[in-house]
């Protein structure tokens, strides 16, 4: 299973400027992101994420202060490649907190990581976003009263994160483009924006006065819709207002999953959206977390690659939850098992997964990504570098005998270039392939080969 990969044709070069996208007038860096993320869900791997990955901690109750930290780093010695961030950790939590937050989201920015924000949002004079007999009225009056004060609480709420948004996340006088997923799992009904508070006609309402509202006063958002399971298209509120269609299930039972993903995938795809995996992860382990941070090798990946449909792989991330001593072990940490950590640096090691190490910088109008050896490969090694000019790429072989064989497949499985090594690294020049797209590099010599996948986008 770990070591197949899709011979399907990917071109992953696409102009920006032919994605629907919600906000007509968004900066170039977020249409940039978009596109990117585009690419890469249409490309047959995923990025991996993780909610403030880097301001949390498992041995820690708080957040921590030293942005460079991960759990996940410490485990693999790479971060994950989507940093998930909250709204209510910067408007209901300390000024300490909230500033650990903002340069959390700011160094991710700047090592090129792609950005999620949700909003738990309280509810109007309460100090919880769960669902309460005080807010079952608050989405109704909010949708049907332009001039009720719950309608202006909830404005000036949204000029809270607006202000952070045009003021805090802003790097070089650049606001930083992100990806905004509010009133999610509103098919619950433990939200004050759910089913027990009020109808799918309103929420729907709700939801396009927020993207109305927002897109009116900053340009570096895209909008983010997910469900929780069973995925339910009732409450979707329209193409002219979703830019990336999301998916929350935890502990997934495969079979539901992949009928559930693929209303997500296939919406996606006709509409010319995005389409993710927000929020997964396995939360019944109190114990020591083992089965938590196996979870993605044992059930995740076998759920999206083996999927007959093939729809399953069709996401750009894949999302989980805080590492916190509140919360269980999400990935592994310092103190978990070994068993534990070396389930998920295998995987990390997958080629359908990317870490930070692997990804490219999303803001970017191209990158070039390789991927990692694939599993029960550590003996031998393909390395690929880009140049800081992206005009070429070195091939460095480590542990094969000489002298080896290059081959450089397109995704048909058709061999674009092929030489014989003389020693053990080569440099191509990225026009040395015939178009912009998805490689496969194989290096073989007499006693084995290895792949990895290169993109090349011009």
């Amino acid at each position: 299973m770990f070591g197949r990969f899709f011979f399907t044709l990917v071109w992953v070069f696409i102009s920006v400027q032919a994605f629907s996208q919600v906000d007509d007038d968004a900066t170039e860096k977020t249409k940039t992101l978009y596109a990117n993320l585009k690419a890469i869900q249409n490309a047959p791997f995923f990025l991996f994420g993780q909610e403030f990955f880097n301001s949390f901690q498992y041995s820690s109750g708080s957040a921590h202060g030293d942005e460079t930290y991960s759990d996940c780093f410490s485990v693999t010695g790479a971060h994950p490649a989507v940093l998930g961030s909250d709204f209510h950790y910067y408007l209901d939590k300390s000024a300490t907190e909230r500033s650990y937050h903002t340069e959390a989201v700011k160094w991710a920015y700047q090592q090129g990581l792609a950005i999620t924000f949700d909003w738990h949002l309280s509810g109007k004079g309460t100090t919880t976003y769960e669902y309460r007999e005080a807010t079952k009225d608050l989405v109704d009056n909010i949708v049907a009263f332009p001039d009720g004060e719950d309608r202006q609480w909830f404005f000036g709420e949204l000029d809270k994160v607006i202000a952070i948004i045009n003021n805090d996340l802003v790097v070089d006088d650049e606001r930083i483009p992100f990806v905004f997923r509010p009133f999610h799992e509103m098919n619950g009904g433990w939200f004050w924006w759910g089913t027990q508070a009020t109808t799918a006609a309103n929420y729907k309402l709700l939801y396009q006065l927020t993207v109305e509202y927002v897109k009116e006063r900053t340009t570096s958002v895209l909008f983010c819709w997910s469900p929780n399971t069973p995925t339910n298209f009732n409450y979707y509120p329209g193409d002219e207002f979703v830019d990336v269609l999301g998916l929350d299930a935890y502990e997934i039972n495969t079979t539901s999953f992949r009928q559930n993903m693929a209303l997500i995938a296939d919406h996606a795809q006709a509409n010319n959206k995005v389409a993710v995996f927000s929020e997964s992860g396995f939360r019944n382990d109190g114990t020591n977390g083992d089965m938590a941070s196996m979870y993605w090798k044992d059930t995740i990946i076998p759920a999206i690659v083996d999927d007959p449909s093939g729809k399953a792989i069709k996401i750009a991330w894949v999302l989980t939850w805080i590492n916190a001593s509140w919360s269980v072990p999400y990935v592994p940490h310092p103190a978990s098992s070994t068993v534990a950590k070396q389930s998920f640096m295998d995987f990390k090691n997958l080629s359908y997964t990317i870490f930070s190490d692997e990804v490219q910088n999303m803001y970017e109008p191209w990158m070039i990504v390789a991927a990692p050896q694939e599993l029960g490969e550590q003996k031998k090694d393909i390395k690929i570098f880009p140049v800081p000019a992206h005009t070429t790429f070195t091939i460095q072989l480590e542990g094969f005998v000489e002298p080896a064989r290059i081959s450089i497949y397109d995704m048909t499985g058709k061999v674009v270039f092929e030489t014989e090594m003389d020693g053990n690294e080569l440099t191509l020049a990225v026009d040395d392939l015939p178009a912009s797209g998805i490689y496969l590099v194989r290096a073989i010599d007499r006693s084995k080969s290895i792949s990895k996948k290169l993109i090349i986008q011009r």
